[in-house]
């Protein structure tokens, strides 16, 4: 009996990530680390971003002879609050690009881009280009030497486009071809950018049941004054007006932006647009790459469902839902799994008290068989004993990791998530004395939300709970990354140590 999708040990990419990640919990906690929040923090950018483009905009003059003195005037003459507000604008949307990127990096290492979540990758991929492309497009409007630089360059991609006949640059050959209309054409392309990116992040999170889409609090207000704090420090300035008529000696060039235009001096515009989309095209096909075979979904035996939700509301990427009763039971729904949605992550079967809902490669009645199995032996062998609960996604806690420790066995589920109340008695009603639950890190649960749903059986508020009968100092729950192991087993032998003291771990989630 294997766990869905395989326990695995962190790969090339994951470890070091991992690592990194781990040493920011230490400066921050868990609760607090930005990484764990990386897509909410981009909503955090987008929100600034939003507030002071509409600010600008009110003060902002759409016509050639006046874009550059109006966004001056902003940034010079309303004492502070609109080069502020310039700035603040300026670095969210550099943010959002660095938060963008680390968001794709986290998830490409991390291995969270396949299967279910292919709709969240391809439609991220696509949300990363709008942003791109709103932001050179705020380049043209400051209109001083560096917009002019962008906007030739720009122009000479896209007159290489079929669909356009004269060339765009020609605007920028004569002062009398600057016309007003451009400018209205280039806030439109900007400003349309916002409302891509709100339809695109509704496709993004479109399968994720209660997406996070705001950090915890002292995260938001942390990014906010980090971006106050970089703007009254060192304010976002424009370069000279733009001539037509001068080469300029040397431009700032900004490389979350701009990163593009530097294929020019290698390629022409056409072999530029092939590299771009070859890229764009690999990025995007990057979940169907590479093989690795999927568990099969979960399965409803639909005699046992009693049509409560609970299991819908426990899956994390609405891969279930209730539909009106197709047998003859007395009960106004059943639950309905769509296969491509789902991770055989368990969570369902950790939510239902009725052997309703079970995956095919891990059903319950075989965990629960194995439960007492262990527990049997282990009772039988040593005093003072420990059953281990390990998450497949977290550090690896097998028959080899145990050696040694006779007083302990482990059972790896897919999900700690998939751990049911009925599960967890096992042990004890065996004459175990004392359970021990391995998870992922606080915040970062594999499959999003499993250490949250366990911890909220354990303490009673989430169904269907821990029974009061168990005495909850004899469970202790540490959530751990893959590449902690030496944590876990560290925390381990100290809850066995603190059985033989009568005063063992708590019942809650804590770090190991």
């Amino acid at each position: 009996m294997n766990p869905a999708n395989g326990s695995k040990r962190p790969g090339a990419l994951e470890a070091p990530w991992l690592r990194l990640e781990s040493f920011i919990n230490g400066v921050t906690g868990p609760v607090y680390n930005p990484f764990y929040y990386l897509g909410a923090v981009c909503i955090i950018f987008l929100g600034v971003i939003l507030c002071t483009g509409v600010y600008l905009f009110i003060f902002y003059s759409i016509s050639a002879s006046g874009a550059y003195a109006s966004v001056e005037a902003i940034t010079h003459r309303q004492w502070r609050i609109g080069g502020v507000m310039r700035s603040l604008h300026r670095y969210s949307a550099d943010g959002l690009i660095a938060a963008t990127l680390l968001h794709t990096m986290r998830c490409f290492f991390l291995d969270r881009y396949r299967n279910w979540r292919w709709i969240a990758w391809v439609s991220g991929v696509v949300i990363a280009w709008v942003i791109v492309i709103g932001g050179i497009f705020g380049y043209w409007m400051v209109w001083d030497e560096r917009a002019k630089l962008v906007a030739a360059l720009t122009a000479r991609l896209i007159e290489n486009i079929p669909i356009f006949g004269l060339p765009l640059s020609l605007n920028f050959a004569r002062a009398e071809n600057l016309t007003d209309q451009l400018f209205y054409i280039i806030l439109f392309i900007h400003f349309s950018t916002a409302f891509f990116i709100f339809i695109l992040t509704m496709v993004h999170i479109g399968r994720i049941t209660k997406a996070v889409i705001m950090p915890p609090k002292a995260v938001s207000y942390g990014i906010i004054a980090a971006l106050l704090g970089l703007s009254i420090l060192k304010p976002a300035l424009s370069g000279q007006a733009a001539d037509l008529k001068a080469i300029p000696s040397s431009i700032p060039f900004d490389w979350f932006f701009m990163f593009i235009f530097p294929l020019l001096k290698s390629f022409s515009p056409r072999e530029t647009w092939l590299v771009i989309a070859a890229l764009t095209a690999l990025f995007t096909a990057a979940p169907w790459l590479s093989f690795r075979k999927r568990s099969r979904a979960a399965v409803v035996t639909l005699k046992n469902c009693t049509g409560c939700e609970l299991c819908m509301e426990d899956c994390p990427y609405q891969a279930i839902r209730m539909r009106k009763r197709t047998d003859a039971l007395d009960y106004p729904l059943e639950a309905v799994v769509y296969p491509a949605r789902c991770a055989s992550c368990g969570l369902c079967a950790g939510a239902c008290d009725y052997n309703a809902i079970n995956l095919p490669d891990m059903t319950e009645d075989a965990v629960k068989e194995r439960i007492r199995g262990l527990s049997g032996e282990i009772a039988s062998e040593a005093a003072l004993t420990v059953m281990v609960f390990s998450c497949a996604k977290g550090p690896r806690i097998d028959d080899r990791t145990l050696k040694g420790l006779p007083w302990a066995r482990s059972v790896e589920i897919p999900c700690i998530g998939m751990l049911q109340p009925s599960m967890l008695s096992i042990p004890f009603e065996c004459g175990v004395d004392a359970v021990f639950v391995s998870g992922c890190r606080e915040g970062d649960c594999s499959y999003r939300t499993g250490n949250d749903w366990f911890s909220g059986r354990l303490s009673g508020v989430r169904p269907p709970v821990v029974k009061r009968s168990i005495d909850r100092t004899m469970v202790r729950a540490v959530w751990n990354s893959s590449v902690e192991k030496g944590r876990v087993m560290e925390a381990l032998r100290v809850f066995q140590k603190s059985i033989v003291k009568g005063g063992a771990g708590v019942g809650g989630g804590e770090g190991g």
